[in-house]
């Protein structure tokens, strides 16, 4: 009688344990089926991004360049926005990129050479340092560049206050699965 309890218990875990594969599964595609889709023909690049979020439509700056949860408000000839995530297409070669920005100006914490879209690509953690010229000393940004001929594409985030830094690495993660260069 034990083995047979057993038996059952087993197929009942494994029936458990598939139906929260199929679940996984299912919030996985639902996720991905939760982008928008935003084009932005000056930087020749395409994005997906969570369709709760905002992104600007250009009013004097390029769309799709800013990306928020909330509402905001991009003014002409001003700083950036502090928005959750943010994608510019440069004027430099991807090695320029990476030296420019792993210089003095910045602590690496983490930095991976990966292809992206067909494309060579590094994905940067950085901490600012005194010598950035930009960032606060000790402000962290995490970031993809994507080589595109003589430029790249970069999408990044900051951690600053006011933004939720590790949320929006996931989110991040995912709209760079979701690139398109043109």
């Amino acid at each position: 009688m034990v083995p047979t309890t057993w038996r059952f218990a087993l197929c009942l875990a494994v029936l458990t344990a598939s139906g929260c594969a199929h679940q996984g599964m299912a919030a996985a595609r639902s996720q991905e089926a939760s982008l928008s889709r935003c084009s932005n023909p000056a930087g020749r690049y395409s994005i997906g991004y969570p369709s709760a979020w905002t992104t600007n439509t250009g009013n004097g700056v390029e769309p799709c360049r800013f990306f928020h949860p909330s509402p905001f408000e991009v003014q002409p000839n001003s700083e950036e926005p502090l928005v959750a995530v943010s994608v510019k297409r440069e004027p430099m070669p991807l090695e320029a990129f990476v030296q420019g920005n792993t210089g003095s100006s910045n602590e690496v914490l983490q930095q991976e050479r990966l292809t992206l879209a067909g494309r060579p690509a590094v994905r940067l953690e950085l901490r600012a340092t005194q010598d950035s010229p930009l960032l606060p000393p000790g402000t962290r940004e995490y970031l993809y560049a994507l080589g595109d001929g003589d430029s790249v594409v970069r999408v990044s985030t900051l951690a600053v206050r006011g933004l939720d830094y590790a949320g929006n690495q996931a989110v991040l993660e995912e709209m760079v699965r979701s690139l398109e260069l043109r």
